[in-house]
């Protein structure tokens, strides 16, 4: 909720972070490698029953043992790298809540380095020399299973939206103002936001005043509620993290009991990265 008091104006102003939850990455622990392995050696075993890239005069099994490692290898490298681009380049070029620019990055450092992997593993096969024109030729394929693993690991592992609390400098006597709050009615401007739903082009807008309905998309809403501590916790879904009264958990369905007799599903694909910041 919108933090107001004299406690505010004895604290140090932070600058607003992301939070321990707030990456594109799927590489973080164990549980995010075995994961992303366990994509690979899906997709491996998809590559080889429908022969792609020109495999399909090979047997079955031989496309087998073919495109599960490849894949598995590939992934490893791809481990590597993201971790890399995370750590050293992914706030140095503020891709901090841009999953696309930070994709289409992991998806042109991926292809040259995971080309270089398939070029030195297909003579064991037979299908190719270790030439230049071949890492060349190489390189268009690699780039579209790159493009692919990626979108897969992101879609898997999405991260939910957060929006971080601010105070107010020292010398300030009230906290800065939430942009977002200007938007709505004036009655509303002055209340808690309790949580934010979409429904079709619109949002609406549960306060301590009631709700009402604004034009605008959920995506860019978070981003100008900077100010309030909040998360998305479906993709229909941002909640007030000092609106949540309960939680309610049945047969593996999360739901988040919210002030003024509000409930606000959790999806499953954001309950991983919650429960790891203490929401759920």
């Amino acid at each position: 909720m919108r933090e107001t008091g004299p406690e505010l104006r004895e604290t140090t102003p932070p600058t607003v972070h992301a939070s321990s939850m707030a990456h594109e990455v799927w590489t973080r622990n164990w549980k995010g490698w075995s994961r992303a392995t366990g994509v690979a050696i899906g997709m491996g075993v998809f590559l080889s029953l429908i022969g792609a890239f020109g495999t399909g005069a090979m047997p079955l099994w031989h496309r087998l043992i073919y495109w599960v490692p490849v894949m598995t290898l590939g992934t490893l490298v791809a481990i590597g790298v993201e971790a890399f681009t995370f750590y050293a380049l992914r706030a140095r070029l503020r891709l901090e809540h841009k999953p696309l620019p930070y994709a289409l990055l992991l998806i042109v450092l991926l292809t040259p380095a995971i080309t270089l992997v398939i070029w030195l593993f297909n003579p064991l096969f037979g299908a190719s020399d270790l030439t230049l024109s071949t890492y060349i030729r190489l390189l268009t394929p690699v780039a579209i299973l790159s493009a692919a693993m990626t979108g897969l690991n992101m879609l898997i592992n999405r991260e939910p939206l957060q929006s971080h609390a601010f105070v107010a400098p020292v010398a300030e006597s009230i906290p800065s103002a939430v942009a977002f709050l200007e938007r709505l009615p004036f009655k509303h401007q002055r209340a808690d936001i309790y949580a934010i739903s979409a429904e079709d082009h619109y949002l609406r807008v549960h306060t301590s005043a009631g709700n009402t309905m604004i034009l605008m998309r959920l995506y860019d809403a978070i981003r100008e509620l900077e100010g309030i501590e909040g998360s998305q916790t479906h993709r229909s879904w941002w909640v007030a993290r000092d609106a949540i009264t309960d939680i309610r958990k049945q047969d593996g369905k999360v739901c988040l009991v919210l002030k003024g007799d509000l409930e606000a599903p959790v999806s499953r694909s954001f309950q991983k990265a919650l429960r790891a910041d203490g929401w759920v």
